[in-house]
Order: structure tokens, then C-alpha cells, then sequence
């Protein structure tokens, strides 16, 4: 695993707080002072409705993003933490501080929005580092 303990608490710290944050949010009453307009010209009451169906998109984002921290939250003892589920390479300590949910490199995760947009320019990958080996391990099959 290429980080290090201290980086792995950092990650945690870091669901944690956002999973906190995210249940303080879905806890407290929705905005008490909205009141949705039922009476009113059409677009008073459209307005109103559009103001409810976002505030009801957010919220359930909010829902999908905490089950992926508590995805992320297991995901993050296992070996395989870290590395994009598409090409292999390290996500990166700074893109998994943020969004520690993160599966996949930020290539990768560029090149999957593309598609599904349906612009799709491939950028060229970075060539693997070589695996450094010991001397002494040279010719040795496992």
C-alpha cells in the first residue's frame, strides 16, 4: 500500500467529518421558513414547486453520498484501498482526502463523464513507473 498510516488517519478523519456533517444536515428540520405557495398565480406555484424538488434532489444526493462514505469507511482497511478500480494506479492522497469515496483516478473518472456525454477524447496515460526490485531477487521466479 503506497500510504502511509498517518495518511490512512487522515482518510478516515476525513469520512468522518463529512459523514458528520452530512447527518446534521439530513437531521435538522428541512428550511423551516419555507412555506410552498398553494395559492397564487401559476408560476407562484410553479416557482414553489421547483424550489421543493430541489430541495428534495439535494437532500436525497445527500443520502447516496453518505452510503458511499460508509462504503468508503470499510473500503479503507482493505488492501486494494487507494488504487482505481479501472487502471490500477494510485488514486492520489489529495483526490482521496477530498472524496475519500473516490474509486477510481481522476483520469480515469475524466474519461467515464466524457463517454457518458458522449465527447470521448482519451487523453494519453502517463507511462507506469518500473517496479523497483532487489538485486539479489533478479532471475528468481515466484
Amino acid at each position: 500500500m503506497y500510504l502511509t498510516p498517518e495518511q490512512l488517519a487522515e482518510i478516515k478523519q476525513s469520512i468522518e467529518n463529512q459523514r458528520q456533517e452530512i447527518l446534521k444536515k439530513l437531521n435538522e428540520p428541512a428550511d423551516e421558513g419555507y412555506e410552498p405557495e398553494v395559492r397564487g398565480d401559476e408560476a407562484d406555484i410553479a416557482n414553489s414547486e421547483g424550489i421543493a424538488m430541489t430541495m428534495e434532489r439535494l437532500r436525497s444526493r445527500d443520502v447516496r453520498l453518505l452510503k458511499k462514505l460508509d462504503e468508503a469507511a470499510r473500503w479503507v482497511d482493505s488492501e486494494d484501498f487507494g488504487y482505481c478500480e479501472s487502471c490500477g494506479e494510485e488514486i492520489g492522497f489529495k483526490r482521496l482526502l477530498a472524496r475519500p469515496a473516490a474509486r477510481q483516478c481522476i483520469e480515469c473518472k475524466q474519461n467515464e463523464e466524457q463517454r457518458e456525454r458522449g465527447y470521448y477524447h482519451p487523453r494519453p496515460r502517463k507511462p507506469a513507473k518500473p517496479i523497483q526490485r532487489d538485486d539479489d531477487d533478479e532471475g528468481e521466479l515466484d
